[in-house]
C-alpha cells in the first residue's frame, strides 16, 4: 500500500530500491533530519495519486491556485477561493501544512490595483493581501514575493516594484507579518542555483535586497531557492552552498522550494535518461541538504502523472518524447531518482 499512517521504526533500515517504496515515507525521512517534505498539488481527484501525496509529504504547496490573477483578475470579480480551499482541505484531512503561493508575482500582476498614489495601492493591494490570508490562516508560511529580483536589474521591470521600490515592498512583509505573526514569510526566486553569470547577478541582487529590507526592519524569515534543475543552465551545487551560507549568515532559513529536473536535453533513451535525471536530484540535493539553514524540500511535482513539466507548462521543452522530471513515473511508480533522493536524505545532517 502507498499510504500507511504509522511511521516506520527505523527509517535508515527501511528498503530503498525502486522496488519497493511501500514502507518509506520521504517525509518521515525528512522529519528524522529536520527537514519538511513537501510538494506542489494541482489538486487532482485521482486517489491513488493523492494517497501517494498524503503518504511522502508533510506539506502542500497549492501549484497556481493562489496566485493572485488567477484567485481576483478583476477588482469587481469575486475572490476564487474554491480551487485552494479543495487543497488547503486535503492538507488538513491527511495532517499536512499548508503553504501560501504566492501574494506576488510579477507574471500575473492583478492590474486592477495599480495606481501612481501609494495610499491608494496600500488600500487595493494591501486590502488583497489582507482578504487572502485572513481566508487561510492555517498557513505556515507565504511566499510574499515570488521572483521579484532581476538578473541584471535588482528589481524586475514590474509596475509596484518599479514605482514605488523598497517601500512597497516593506509594505507588504510589514501587512503579511500583521496578518500572519505565526507564520513564516519569505521571497522565493528561480535561477538562483545556475553556475551562469547572470546567476550569480542574480545571486547578488538577492543578497543586496535582503540587506535593504533589514535594514528597514520588515520582517523576513526565509529564501526559497527554487531548484528548477535545467539540463541547459546547469545548476552548480558549489555556488548554491555558498549562497545558502551567506543567507544563513543573515539569519535567514532557506527553501528548497520547487525541485524538478528538467530532462529537456537529456537522451531518448528512458533508461539513460532516468539515471542522468538521478544523478543531477543528488549531487544538488547531497550538497545543499548539508547546510543545517535549508529547512525545508519541496517537490514541484512528486511524479510526472500530473507534472508542469511533462504537461509542457515551462519554457524548456523536449523537442521529441515525453518528460520524465519526478522521483515517480505516470503509474506512480519510483525511478532512479527517488532512490536518489533517499540517499540524498539519509546522507544529510540533522538540523
Amino acid at each position: 500500500m502507498l499510504h500507511d499512517a504509522s511511521p516506520p521504526p527505523d527509517i535508515e533500515a527501511q528498503r530503498t530500491t525502486a522496488l519497493d517504496c511501500s514502507g518509506l515515507s520521504l517525509g518521515e525521512l525528512g522529519k528524522s533530519r529536520g527537514l519538511e517534505i513537501g510538494c506542489a498539488f494541482s489538486g487532482h481527484a485521482d486517489p491513488r495519486y493523492r494517497r501517494l501525496l498524503a503518504h511522502h509529504c508533510r506539506l502542500t504547496v497549492p501549484e497556481w491556485q493562489l496566485k493572485p490573477r488567477f484567485l481576483r483578475p478583476r477588482r469587481a470579480a469575486p475572490y476564487n477561493f474554491g480551487p485552494a480551499d479543495a487543497i488547503a482541505s486535503f492538507a488538513a484531512s491527511n495532517a499536512m501544512a499548508f503553504h501560501g503561493h504566492t501574494l506576488f508575482w510579477h507574471e500575473e500582476p492583478i492590474r486592477w490595483a495599480q495606481g501612481e498614489n501609494f495610499e491608494r495601492v496600500k488600500r487595493s493591494y494591501g486590502g488583497f493581501i489582507g482578504d487572502v490570508m485572513q481566508h487561510y490562516p492555517q498557513a505556515v508560511s507565504w511566499d510574499v514575493f515570488n521572483e521579484v529580483v532581476g538578473e541584471q536589474a535588482p528589481l524586475r521591470d514590474e509596475f509596484f516594484v518599479q514605482t514605488f521600490g523598497l517601500r512597497f515592498i516593506d509594505y507588504c512583509l510589514r501587512l503579511a507579518g500583521d496578518c500572519a505573526p505565526a507564520a513564516r514569510l519569505a521571497l522565493n526566486d528561480y535561477n538562483l542555483e545556475c553556475a551562469t553569470d547572470w546567476s550569480r547577478t542574480k545571486r547578488d541582487n538577492m543578497l543586496r535586497l535582503i540587506e535593504q529590507i533589514k535594514a528597514m526592519g520588515g520582517p523576513l524569515h526565509a529564501i526559497g531557492i527554487q531548484g528548477h534543475l535545467s539540463s541547459i543552465h546547469k545548476a552548480s551545487a558549489e555556488s548554491t552552498v555558498r549562497f545558502i551560507d551567506r543567507l544563513a549568515d543573515l539569519g535567514l532559513d532557506v527553501f528548497i522550494s520547487e525541485l524538478d529536473v528538467n530532462d529537456s536535453t537529456m537522451p531518448a533513451d528512458i533508461a539513460v535518461r532516468d539515471i542522468e535525471v538521478a544523478a543531477y536530484y543528488e549531487e544538488f540535493l547531497t550538497a545543499v541538504l548539508s547546510r543545517p539553514a535549508v529547512k525545508r524540500l519541496v517537490f514541484w511535482g512528486i511524479s510526472d502523472f500530473d507534472n508542469w513539466v511533462v504537461r509542457r507548462q515551462t519554457r524548456e521543452r523536449r523537442r521529441s518524447g515525453k518528460a520524465r522530471p519526478a522521483l515517480f513515473d505516470e503509474r506512480l511508480q519510483p525511478k532512479p531518482a527517488f532512490d536518489a533522493v533517499v540517499r540524498a536524505l539519509l546522507s544529510a545532517p540533522p538540523r
